[in-house]
């Protein structure tokens, strides 16, 4: 999470009268230095061979290098290496030119390693970071950027508000044991969170702990045969009280495992209630199975419990090319498009690697399982396409009432950025090239609903590449390279274990093309027709 430092006030040199004696003292002992006793030509030099970022933090130091900044050659080189446009800025006066630069470096996120305001959690409960689930805010909660949702000795649910400059705790969630669990212990193996309705799923398993039971002589291990069950927390609302969990208002269903050696890797939870579960064999570790799990409104509609829910078992994908998909591994599930449509991942990859298209849990069969494949020409070269992997988009842009050359009557455009992962194309260091693409489509005026549909812009079948996120790395940790994409879609953060890089970038501009004014001269690559994003080290 890259906090906002774009406020003016950030950049604002703090007055003295706010430091106490100490920090004047200080300044007092500064004042007698020898670099502060260095003509203002020495420092415009020091400042002109900075990099950008150490260039944007210098201006909060002291006032030799804020004067120093105020040359117009300094300030054209760096702000020339900084995503933006470039025309008209030969017009502005000094003033307005470093003004210019300290808006564009703090939403490009320089120095953010720097400036950042970093809040660090500590949990009680040592939560392994593969159990941890966040649920980002809604506009609907001012002051909460998102919820933490954590297990406490086992079986208790943990959920956290996180704001800009706190974390609270917010509630505790039990979960109640069934009639048939009377003495059994609990286990959490897995969370998820509905994107659309905002419940809570919570996979857990069940066994008798038999320490200290006498178990008869024909009885062996009776008792000790774990079970699943799927209990799912509903988000509610109350005036005074806004949004919230509540233990009384969960529903409970059954999870019959077919056999004892399969493992939950996966669960997702749709709007509408049903579930997806992907289990693995440990003496089969290429191979997954996928349940959807249905829902039974009559049995649920008092948050009662359904002991044989409805389930829809898929295997693997089949008829996979062995040389080209190595690895057919499914570690986690994601329902999209309304809930018409699940994306498969493997292990820490942030573009999904397979999908379904519509089920129906009524039905005995579902649709098989097809590879997220896209073709986009790179190179600007005819016949010379590329196969990638392309992500939900994250960021669209419409434009209502447009004239286009093919047709006499007005039509609406829509806009579409996500991320793309190149299949075939990897660095010298053996890491895949991952692009932000985008796809454009136009619609009859009369036909279009006049609004963004994110999901349903991932059907569109043609993409074009726009920028490479440089430096982009596979993480070797089980968890993978973890991607999160701000909500304005401006800035694109991979964390890689304890290193996160951070690409900042106008998704406005980026919809409007003309890329060769938006880049720096030496991060565009006008044969190839796309741009480089440098990231920021957090």
């Amino acid at each position: 999470m890259v906090p906002d430092i774009s406020n003016d006030t950030l950049l604002d040199d703090a007055p003295l009268s706010e430091m106490d004696t100490k920090t004047e003292m200080a300044a007092k002992v500064q004042q007698d230095s020898a670099l502060l006793k260095l003509p203002l030509e020495v420092f415009q030099t020091i400042t002109w061979h900075m990099d950008v970022g150490t260039f944007f933090a210098s201006l909060l130091t002291c006032q030799h290098f804020y004067a120093a900044a105020q040359s117009k050659p300094t300030l054209f080189r760096h702000i020339n290496s900084i995503p933006g446009l470039r025309l008209g800025l030969d017009d502005l006066s000094n003033a307005d030119l470093l003004l210019r630069f300290r808006k564009r470096a703090a939403e490009s996120g320089c120095a953010a390693g720097v400036l950042s305001d970093v809040t660090r959690f500590s949990s009680a409960s040592r939560t392994p970071v593969s159990q941890a689930v966040f649920s980002p805010a809604t506009p609907s909660e001012p002051g909460s950027i998102a919820q933490l949702v954590t297990v406490h000795e086992g079986s208790i649910i943990q959920i956290y508000d996180l704001g800009k400059h706190h974390v609270r705790h917010k509630t505790e969630l039990r979960i109640e044991p069934s009639q048939d669990e009377s003495g059994y212990r609990m286990d959490i193996v897995k969370m998820a969170i509905s994107s659309g309705s905002r419940d809570l799923a919570v996979l857990y398993r069940s066994w008798y702990d038999a320490r200290g039971t006498c178990v008869g002589p024909f009885e062996p291990g009776l008792f000790n045969d774990p079970t699943y069950k799927l209990v799912t927390f509903h988000r509610v609302s109350a005036k005074t009280k806004g949004y919230f969990y509540c233990s009384t208002q969960q529903e409970k269903r059954d999870v019959k495992i077919s056999e004892e050696e399969e493992e939950p890797v996966g669960l997702a939870l749709a709007s509408n209630g049903n579930a997806c579960i992907a289990w693995k064999y440990p003496a089969r570790q290429n191979e997954t199975q996928i349940w959807l799990i249905g829902r039974n409104y009559k049995l649920m509609e008092a948050c009662g419990y359904d002991p044989n829910p409805n389930v829809l078992k898929i295997s693997d994908p089949p008829g996979l090319p062995a040389s080209r998909y190595k690895e057919r591994l499914i570690f986690n599930v994601q329902f999209v498009d309304n809930n018409y449509k699940l994306n498969f991942y493997k292990p820490g990859s942030p573009v999904h690697s397979w999908f379904t298209s519509t089920f129906n849990l009524s039905e005995s069969a579902c649709a098989p399982i097809s590879a997220n494949n896209a073709y986009i020409n790179n190179e600007n070269i005819e016949h010379h396409l590329e196969a990638f992997a392309i992500g939900m988009p994250f960021h669209g842009s419409y434009s209502c009432n447009i004239t286009v050359d093919w047709s006499t009557r007005p039509v609406c455009q829509l806009s579409y950025l996500a991320l793309g992962m190149s299949r075939n194309r990897r660095d010298c260091s053996n890491h895949p090239d991952v692009f932000v693409v985008q796809a454009d489509t136009t619609v009859s005026t009369p036909h279009c609903n006049h609004g963004i549909d994110l999901e349903g812009g991932r059907k569109l079948p043609s993409w074009k590449a726009l920028a490479l996120l440089a430096g982009y790395r596979e993480g070797t940790s089980s968890l993978g390279t973890v991607v999160a994409v701000s909500p304005g879609g401006s800035r694109i953060a991979a964390a890689t274990w304890s290193r996160v890089l951070v690409w900042s970038f106008s998704p406005r501009l980026l919809h409007q093309g003309e890329l060769q004014h938006y880049f720096p001269v030496r991060d565009y690559n006008s044969g190839k027709g796309f741009g480089r994003l440098r990231p920021t080290l957090l």
